[in-house]
């Protein structure tokens, strides 16, 4: 069995589908079963890669200063030109690949697939760009419009991160049932409880606070990161002092409100940007914030939160379908845009140790529930059905979604 896999996002600086694509495609190569994976373009074009993206994304909001507005403008242009080039040049590519080389099944981690004439899965981690499409940018938007409903045609099957979405799809777009397969993602490896003592000695190489609340994920308005600013800059300066608000992640789309209030304001009251951490780090920064605060309009799955579990911590998140699934009775849930509510949570997180050790029981347990390993073997069991090989039974327990 010889799959062709869009290894590109797995290249590029890591977010949510770029550690999907890396996890997976590591997970089914140490899988006992007779499967070669296509990885392109090669790992080791990494590099490359890295490079030329890292002049393609801006390093603070598109448009925070308000002279460079015009400048920004034409760069914009001149960065979607490329885009589109890349894109071009890559569905070349990747069809050429198909005609020399061959392969029996195509899986696009990515949404979109490029047009190959092969078998075709592709994974649709969310809706958020056809459901809410003021949250990305106009060129993303664009490239889904013209090419979603040619993917929902084109694709033998679909997967995704959670039976919430698989519904969505459904609903949505009418895509029966039986074409789509909900692979619940797998948590990055080195993430467990810590002794305090060693995981803030982290931290203080990492020059951070040894105690916060604590969010983390890309700066952009779907994840209501400026409705969280403005309910913690709320709080008492007592509560302040002793928790920090620290924001783990880069700057993303259309974040100028986010960047001015916490030029303006949040920065002066606690609020701290530390960037990117790398994964070796990751798990000494979760080990030691009092809660992770997961306030997203929309998820698709969110890693986060059951990264911080596997970590023993707390969860307070938006009461949304991704968050109740993946984390069950394990978190604590408020609508995202009641700024009484979150602010009475962290108050009562801050002092109410009881409250906090009850949210932290079983997490570790519940976390456990998500193995790349795991996914790996259902995406297999995918191929397998696709292919008409003998499939194996479906691998995603029935009890999933009600233990969760």
């Amino acid at each position: 069995m010889r799959i062709l896999v869009n290894y590109l996002p797995a290249l590029k600086q890591r977010s949510g589908v770029g550690h999907y694509t890396a996890e997976l495609c590591a997970a089914l190569q140490s899988l006992h079963h007779p499967l070669e994976l296509d990885l392109f373009p090669n790992p080791s074009w990494e590099p490359l890669i890295k490079g030329a993206m890292a002049k393609l994304k801006p390093s603070k909001p598109r448009g925070a200063v308000k002279s460079q507005q015009q400048n920004n403008s034409a760069a914009s242009m001149i960065k979607n030109q490329v885009k589109s080039f890349a894109r071009n040049g890559l569905d070349y590519l990747f069809a050429d690949r198909v005609r020399r080389i061959g392969c029996d099944l195509y899986h696009e981690p990515n949404f979109l697939p490029f047009d190959v004439d092969a078998p075709t899965i592709s994974t649709i981690h969310d809706l958020s760009v056809i459901r809410y499409p003021q949250w990305h940018p106009k060129d993303r938007v664009h490239e889904f419009e013209k090419r979603f409903e040619k993917a929902l045609s084109n694709c033998t099957h679909f997967l995704t991160d959670l039976e919430f979405v698989k519904q969505e799809l459904v609903s949505e777009f009418n895509v029966p049932s039986e074409k789509i397969t909900a692979t619940p993602l797998g948590i990055r490896s080195g993430l467990s409880p810590l002794p305090i003592p060693e995981a803030r000695a982290i931290l203080k190489e990492l020059n951070l606070p040894q105690k916060y609340f604590l969010h983390l994920g890309t700066i952009e308005p779907r994840k209501n990161l400026l409705f969280l600013m403005q309910v913690y800059c709320d709080l008492p300066l007592r509560i302040r002092e002793q928790y920090p608000l620290l924001l783990v992640g880069g700057w993303g789309w259309h974040a100028e409100k986010e960047a001015a209030f916490y030029q303006e304001t949040a920065k002066r009251h606690n609020v701290i940007l530390s960037g990117y951490i790398p994964d070796d780090k990751i798990s000494a920064v979760y080990n030691c914030a009092r809660a992770l605060l997961a306030p997203s309009h929309y998820e698709g799955f969110g890693l986060p939160p059951v990264e911080m579990m596997a970590c023993g911590g707390v969860v307070l998140a938006s009461k949304i379908g991704a968050h109740q699934e993946v984390c069950g009775t394990t978190a604590s849930y408020f609508h995202p845009e009641d700024k009484d509510a979150w602010r009475d949570a962290l108050l009562q997180i801050a002092w109410d140790d009881e409250w906090h050790r009850a949210l932290r029981k079983g997490a570790v347990e519940k976390a456990a529930r998500f193995s790349w390993h795991q996914c790996a073997l259902n995406t297999y069991s995918v191929y397998e059905k696709v292919l008409g090989i003998n499939a194996t039974p479906a691998l995603i327990p029935s009890s999933f979604k009600k233990a969760c």
